[in-house]
């Protein structure tokens, strides 16, 4: 994220959020559980030797139904896939940016989509037990990816969820995002200095920058996530994507005709960004985002 200004959304832009859009019920991957030997390609097309702890490295959709949110990410956004066996890798032009996974419930209950994201951590193992000792919990791991790496699932003390991942092939590069990547990620939480105290230490972060109910997570001179506080329990404990667009009012009609729901629109958000919340056609919830880079264009 470039270094202008902390970002400011009222925290009534969580408010209008309904329960239905948390991942309902218990579901398991096709084509396993990841403890039983998942299998997942790398991250990066090369191998890196760059290691960036505490940046977000990867977004992997997790759905009822991939081809379904194939049709509505390459229409809305131009993505295209690569099926991988059971797995579908996203890319954006010729940059890898993440996958999809189909997930079903356990049961009879309906399962809404979340897309979840990968921090970077060097050592799992010792990121377990940073974890535990801050108050987390461990849902799943450490355990093996196969190319993909080491990983665990872990739950932080307010309930988001989020994948620490040593990466095999190492990490992506640090560059300005282009439109249609990942912009950034951010917690929802109650309390922003308590979950600021959780991963700081987690993701080395070196310095956290305070804003009204906001918070920056820095490290390596650059902004790697950020931590909203909002006062509603409900919508507390969970991580939100954000994805670069060029306008994201010209993009609300087309998320209504291809499924999805748009839950705030960007006139009623006083953020000076132009941010949308939706959520895709399986029920996966993102942000679409402007952010101009000071002139620097897209890279």
């Amino acid at each position: 994220m470039n270094q202008r200004r902390i970002p400011t959304i009222s925290r009534t832009f969580c408010g209008l959020l309904l329960a239905t859009l948390s991942l309902a019920g218990c579901a398991v991957l096709e084509g396993g559980d990841a403890g039983d030997g998942l299998r997942l390609p790398p991250i990066v097309d090369r191998p890196s030797d760059e290691r960036h702890p505490g940046k977000f490295v990867w977004h992997d959709l997790l759905t009822p139904d991939t081809l379904a949110a194939r049709s509505f990410y390459g229409d809305l956004l131009g993505w295209s896939f690569k099926e991988t066996g059971a797995y579908v890798e996203i890319y954006n032009g010729d940059h890898k940016i993440g996958g999809m996974l189909a997930i079903r419930p356990r049961q009879e209950n309906r399962v809404e989509a979340q897309w979840l994201a990968s921090m970077s951590v060097p050592d799992v193992e010792e990121a377990v037990r940073q974890v535990e000792s801050g108050g987390g919990r461990i849902i799943n791991g450490p355990m093996d990816l196969g190319p993909r790496g080491r990983a665990a699932l872990i739950e932080d003390p307010a309930g988001a969820h989020l994948l620490l991942l040593q990466s095999a092939a190492g990490d992506p590069p640090d560059r300005e995002p282009r439109l249609g990547d990942w912009l950034w990620n951010e917690v929802w939480t109650l309390d922003p200095d308590a979950t600021a105290a959780f991963y700081q230490p987690l993701g080395r972060y070196q310095e956290v920058l305070e804003g009204e109910d906001y918070r920056i997570l820095v490290n390596e001179g650059h902004w790697r996530a950020g931590i909203r506080r909002i006062d509603q329990a409900g919508y507390a404990g969970r991580w939100v994507p954000v994805i670069r667009v060029a306008d994201p009012d010209a993009l609300l009609e087309k998320v209504e005709q291809l499924g999805g729901t748009v839950w705030v629109r960007p006139g009623e958000v006083q953020n000076g960004t132009r941010t949308a919340l939706i959520s895709d056609n399986t029920g996966a919830l993102i942000m679409l985002q402007q952010w101009d880079f000071q002139g620097e264009g897209d890279q």
